[in-house]
């Protein structure tokens, strides 16, 4: 091996190093951060305190995150990530697209009611760029869940496609899904009854209707 090719492939153990240890200190930062959040809520959120908790300096944490906004936006995530990946990525292949949505549907809604509640609690001090950041992951990790629903809709063998209106596919339908559900969950009354119904009537013939 030349001395050149030595010296890049020490410059590259190097970095390789340096980026896990900064995802490694992060990470910290993040699971730090959370624990503040999730007992005093996001506003309670601070460089200072959540350096200190991660045993690191807040210029260090400034490096990894340039904001306090971005701290916050990366535990809203981290929350989301918590209380609904188990329910995304679980699916049952006996279940048919409206139960998997109604499923989706329960775990999404009570997982927002708790983050409104508890992570919350003081948006009135938030400035509004973090609030609607915060919102903004919620409405994201919602987003992510299309994978499911399209996997679901897929092998849902009940669903009557020959009936359905020329150009609507398992894209248009899933987009349709989430975005009906999110103008829900903003509602102070969240409810997707009508979702669903219109879901039953319009995607399934009328004897595999009758028994959902």
């Amino acid at each position: 091996m030349s001395e050149q090719s030595h010296t890049a492939r020490k410059k590259n153990i190097i970095q390789t190093t340096e980026a896990d240890d900064s995802a490694a200190q992060k990470e910290r930062i993040i699971v730090a951060a959370y624990s503040i959040g999730a007992k005093q809520g996001l506003a309670a959120i601070s460089a200072r305190g959540a350096a200190r908790n991660a045993n690191v300096s807040v210029g260090y944490l400034y490096k990894l995150f340039p904001s306090k906004s971005d701290i916050m936006v990366a535990d809203a995530e981290r929350y989301f990530e918590h209380t609904l990946f188990q329910e995304i990525c679980h699916i049952n292949v006996e279940e048919s697209y409206v139960e998997y949505c109604k499923r989706l549907w329960d775990c999404t809604s009570a997982a927002v009611v708790v983050f409104r509640r508890d992570w919350l609690r003081d948006w009135k001090d938030l400035p509004k760029a973090d609030l609607l950041a915060a919102q903004i992951r919620m409405d994201t990790m919602l987003e992510h869940a299309k994978a499911g629903l399209e996997k679901v809709l897929t092998q849902d063998e009940h669903i009557d496609w020959k009936t359905l209106p020329s150009g609507m596919n398992i894209a248009s339908i899933t987009t349709f899904t989430v975005r009906a559900m999110l103008d829900s969950l903003r509602e102070k009354n969240a409810d997707c009854t009508i979702l669903f119904t219109l879901l039953e009537r319009g995607l399934y013939d009328t004897g595999r209707r009758h028994n959902l």
